[in-house]
């Protein structure tokens, strides 16, 4: 059941904002959708020149810090306490890097967001019994890594970048054959380059999480 909002008129304009009579109760809102999304976090830690990266027991590729937002929690607390239960390290939450919805069946979709993080202390180490792997990886390296997902390269080449604005990407991945997944990302000048460049336009087989 979709939920029926105010929509355009025959001459383009908004349908008003109705009272109901004197004396009389509004109608009820009509009920949500079930909930059907899940949401996921990743941070870039850059310093020194150099961005960490993890790989799971369960890939085979690394990826930047990543997991799920608990019920309740906030993105900013998820993406600090992911990076420390996987890696030992406290960061501080920057600036947002992208954000992908990923389409997986008719009843179920993810959403990710990928942000900047600033480190606060520790230094990182592979924690079991998830993460396999840490890497410290210099920046130019890793965003041209095929060993390093596709969405993740993107989020870490972002966090190296100077960016302007918020138009919409046309990258394609996620690893649901035959779904689309569609990145939102700033379009963005490398450190020391004035021309603002684009995202490349390829599938994935890398989700970043």
């Amino acid at each position: 059941m979709r939920t029926s909002l105010p929509g355009p008129v025959e001459d383009g304009s908004l349908t008003p904002d109705r009272s109901p009579p004197a004396g009389e109760s509004p109608p009820p809102f009509p009920p949500l959708p079930a909930p059907h999304t899940r949401i996921g976090v990743g941070g870039v830690l850059l310093r020194n020149g150099r961005v960490l990266v993890n790989r799971a027991v369960y890939r085979s590729r690394f990826t930047i810090p990543s997991g799920y937002v608990d019920p309740g929690e906030s993105l900013e607390a998820a993406v600090v306490r992911e990076l420390e239960e996987e890696t030992g390290v406290t960061a501080t939450v920057g600036r947002l890097l992208l954000t992908r919805h990923k389409v997986l069946t008719e009843v179920e979709s993810d959403v990710y967001f990928a942000f900047a993080l600033e480190h606060v202390t520790g230094e990182p180490v592979a924690r079991p019994p998830e993460i396999a792997e840490v890497r410290e990886v210099p920046w130019g390296e890793a965003v041209d890594s095929p060993w390093i997902s596709e969405l993740s390269r993107m989020a870490i080449r972002f966090a190296g970048e100077s960016l302007v604005g918020w138009p919409r990407s046309t990258w394609k991945g996620g690893e649901a054959p035959g779904l689309a997944s569609e990145a939102y990302h700033p379009p963005a000048r490398r450190l020391g380059d004035s021309r603002p460049r684009e995202i490349e336009d390829g599938s994935s087989a890398g989700t970043g999480i």
